[in-house]
Protein backbone atom coordinates (compact mmCIF):
# COMPACT_ATOMS: atom_id res chain seq x y z
CA UNK A 1 0.00 0.00 0.00
CA UNK A 2 1.41 3.39 -1.01
CA UNK A 3 1.58 5.95 1.78
CA UNK A 4 1.66 9.68 1.14
CA UNK A 5 2.64 12.73 3.11
CA UNK A 6 1.25 16.15 2.29
CA UNK A 7 2.54 19.69 2.50
CA UNK A 8 0.50 22.90 2.24
CA UNK A 9 2.34 26.12 1.45
CA UNK A 10 0.93 29.62 1.17
CA UNK A 11 1.87 31.62 -1.94
CA UNK A 12 1.21 35.32 -1.38
CA UNK A 13 2.41 36.63 -4.73
CA UNK A 14 0.08 36.59 -7.69
CA UNK A 15 0.83 34.01 -10.36
CA UNK A 16 1.22 36.29 -13.34
CA UNK A 17 3.94 37.10 -15.83
CA UNK A 18 5.96 39.16 -13.34
CA UNK A 19 5.97 36.44 -10.68
CA UNK A 20 6.04 33.46 -13.03
CA UNK A 21 9.80 32.90 -12.95
CA UNK A 22 9.87 32.94 -9.14
CA UNK A 23 6.84 30.62 -9.02
CA UNK A 24 8.49 28.15 -11.42
CA UNK A 25 11.71 28.22 -9.37
CA UNK A 26 9.73 27.41 -6.22
CA UNK A 27 7.91 24.54 -7.92
CA UNK A 28 11.20 23.15 -9.24
CA UNK A 29 12.71 23.24 -5.74
CA UNK A 30 9.77 21.26 -4.35
CA UNK A 31 10.04 18.84 -7.26
CA UNK A 32 13.74 18.23 -6.55
CA UNK A 33 12.75 17.33 -2.99
CA UNK A 34 10.25 14.78 -4.32
CA UNK A 35 7.09 16.87 -3.87
CA UNK A 36 4.38 16.79 -6.54
CA UNK A 37 1.94 19.70 -6.83
CA UNK A 38 -1.57 18.29 -6.39
CA UNK A 39 -3.70 21.44 -6.49
CA UNK A 40 -3.79 25.18 -5.93
CA UNK A 41 -6.56 26.48 -3.69
CA UNK A 42 -7.23 30.21 -4.15
CA UNK A 43 -8.17 32.09 -0.99
CA UNK A 44 -10.50 34.90 -1.88
CA UNK A 45 -10.56 38.01 0.25
CA UNK A 46 -13.22 40.70 0.41
CA UNK A 47 -11.82 44.20 0.19
CA UNK A 48 -14.01 47.29 -0.23
CA UNK A 49 -16.91 45.40 -1.78
CA UNK A 50 -14.67 43.64 -4.31
CA UNK A 51 -13.34 40.12 -4.20
CA UNK A 52 -9.66 39.55 -4.84
CA UNK A 53 -7.31 36.61 -4.51
CA UNK A 54 -5.14 37.47 -1.51
CA UNK A 55 -3.05 34.29 -1.58
CA UNK A 56 -3.05 30.72 -2.80
CA UNK A 57 -2.62 27.47 -0.92
CA UNK A 58 -0.36 25.05 -2.80
CA UNK A 59 -0.92 21.41 -1.87
CA UNK A 60 1.92 18.97 -2.52
CA UNK A 61 2.30 15.24 -1.92
CA UNK A 62 5.13 12.71 -1.99
CA UNK A 63 5.51 9.03 -1.25
CA UNK A 64 6.58 8.00 2.21
CA UNK A 65 9.45 5.56 1.84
Amino acid sequence: MIKWEYLVETWTLSINTADREEFEQELNEYGRDGWELVTIIPNAGDSNDSISIACNQLVFKRKVE
